[in-house]
């Protein structure tokens, strides 16, 4: 080691090197000269000569030493990395052979990769990158698992705009090493329309292995779907968009023969498209409230329905008289609607969970307190409210029906300062005050969730105190808590990691932002889940 004088700067040579080299009685001055020499082109003295001829013989034979030395351990050392490499090798082969993956049954590591696929939602297309095709990539067994696993490569879609993009032998594998289809075909007037024509045409020589359809329709297309008529008996679910662009078209007559359909959703404004709505036990439809009675009349089985009403060509609602007929529907158990006058007109004595898009603050305990009691309802579990009530009104309805254990309420589309209000009063109403506190706001709950679609953010902080102050009480029976958010924030670090403590303490909380949020928000709207 070398470092320099304090006083004047020169070089000097640590005790450990010094003692390895015969160094000639000399001064400091000396070194600090022989350090200024290094520097400069000026020649040395005879002293200095001295000084140096006898230096560097020593240092060139400790110089000599020294590299011997150290490539005999780089030598060494290269053994030992050799050693460890192979070391290394084999550990991992046997840690390998000995991993429980390989002792898995097929049928676990199928339904494993099952989870591992994209949603419709998520893909475009074909991938190789992705799940199932890169799963084929990984080993021979997980390649063998993949291929005998149909269910794994039923899901087809295309996506007109990017259909140059799309390789159509890619599609032909995935449909030759599948059972049953699902195919999402999204046509656009935007791509071109002859690839679009070709992909449809090769999906419909398979349409007898379909089981799942979400289409958008565009003038080219719409002739094409004459061809499937008769030909769809395993169709169980069908999506339908862009259909009021081709009102009374002959060709959209094609699924009045699926026998097996189960599952009609219609986005946008409702058309006479003929299927059999005897056998529906799901729909999703918008339109005129006569139309949706007329459907759900002819649908005694449906079990989940969401009732979108979309006003006349004027632009307002006409609503029968209320003491005219009532609907009857015995197994619905799942209902989403869009105004609560809705309520007046149906009877549902099994439903399991409501949500109702509260357009006006107050007036909504009064019809779903005439439903529940004409419906003679004693079902219903969980209450949900697209846009927040006035608070009275959520009070009341808990009150009354103690039956109900789950709430969840949204934000909605109001302004931020109202949405803010009404969170904050159903948030200290729901709160409990001390431990010892006789009275409690509907302690049944065991379910307390806020969503908030839009960018209006959630009040975390309080809605932790609510849940802190609810945990607390012995009477109170909340398990489970779900924050989505689909624009706004989510909560700060403080927040977060009381919502860690009451999870690790055994309470469901669950927070959600984005992309994943807005699927939460709408199963809880009754949304279609599988487009």
């Amino acid at each position: 080691m070398t470092s320099t004088c304090s006083e004047c700067g020169a070089l000097k040579i640590a005790a450990e090197v010094a003692s390895r080299l015969v160094i000639p009685a000399t001064t400091s001055w000396t070194l600090a000269r022989c350090q200024k020499l290094a520097k400069s082109n000026e020649p040395p003295n005879a002293a200095e000569l001295t000084f140096l001829r006898a230096v560097v013989p020593d240092t060139a034979a400790r110089l000599a030493c020294l590299e011997d030395e150290i490539s005999r351990l780089q030598e060494r050392l290269a053994c030992l990395e050799t050693e460890r490499t192979e070391l290394a090798d084999y550990h991992s082969q046997n840690t390998a052979i000995l991993s429980p993956l390989r002792r898995m049954p097929s049928e676990l590591i199928a339904e494993i990769f099952s989870w591992s696929l994209p949603t419709a939602y998520e893909t475009r297309g074909p991938d190789v990158k992705r799940s199932p095709w890169v799963l084929a990539q990984v080993s021979s067994r997980w390649r063998n698992i993949s291929l005998s696993t149909p269910s794994l490569w039923s899901l087809v879609k295309i996506w007109g705009k990017n259909i140059d993009k799309l390789d159509i032998d890619m599609i032909r594998t995935q449909v030759d090493r599948a059972r049953k289809l699902k195919v999402h075909f999204y046509a656009s007037e935007d791509g071109s329309s002859v690839p679009q024509i070709k992909f449809f045409d090769f999906l419909s020589e398979h349409a007898a292995r379909w089981e799942e359809l979400s289409v958008q329709l565009t003038p080219t297309l719409v002739p094409r779907l004459g061809a499937l008529r008769g030909r769809l008996p395993s169709l169980q679910r069908l999506w339908i968009q862009g259909a009021e662009n081709h009102v009374g078209h002959d060709h959209i007559k094609c699924f009045e023969t699926a026998s097996s359909l189960v599952d009609v959703g219609i986005s946008g404004p409702f058309i006479s498209i003929p299927f059999p709505t005897h056998q529906l036990t799901s729909c999703r439809l918008q339109g005129p409230w006569d139309t949706h009675q007329r459907i759900l009349k002819m649908a005694p089985n449906v079990v989940e329905a969401c009732i979108r009403i979309v006003p006349e060509s004027n632009g307002e609602e006409s609503w029968p008289n209320a003491s005219g007929p009532t609907l009857d529907l015995s197994h619905l158990r799942r209902l989403y609607v869009s105004h609560a006058e809705i309520l007046d007109y149906i009877r549902a004595p099994g439903l399991d969970a409501i949500a109702v898009w509260v357009d006006q603050p107050t007036g909504v305990a009064a019809r779903l307190d005439s439903f529940l009691i004409r419906s003679s309802c004693t079902t219903l579990r969980r209450l949900y409210f697209n846009s927040i009530p006035h608070v009275s009104t959520t009070a009341e309805i808990l009150k009354k029906y103690p039956f109900i254990t789950s709430l969840v309420l949204s934000l909605g589309e109001r302004t931020e300062e109202e949405s803010n209000a009404a969170l904050h009063d159903h948030l200290t109403m729901l709160s409990v005050q001390d431990d010892s506190a006789s009275f409690v706001q509907s302690p049944q709950l065991t379910e307390i969730s806020l969503a908030s679609p839009l960018s209006v953010p959630i009040d975390y902080p309080l809605c932790l105190k609510m849940l802190q102050s609810r945990r607390k009480h012995p009477n109170c029976a909340l398990t489970t808590a779900t924050f989505v958010t689909v624009e706004g924030p989510g909560p700060d670090p403080v927040t977060l990691a009381g919502m860690k403590e009451l999870r690790d303490g055994g309470k469901d909380i669950l927070v959600q932002l984005g992309s994943e949020a807005q699927k939460h928000f709408d199963r809880w709207m009754y949304a279609c889940p599988w487009i």
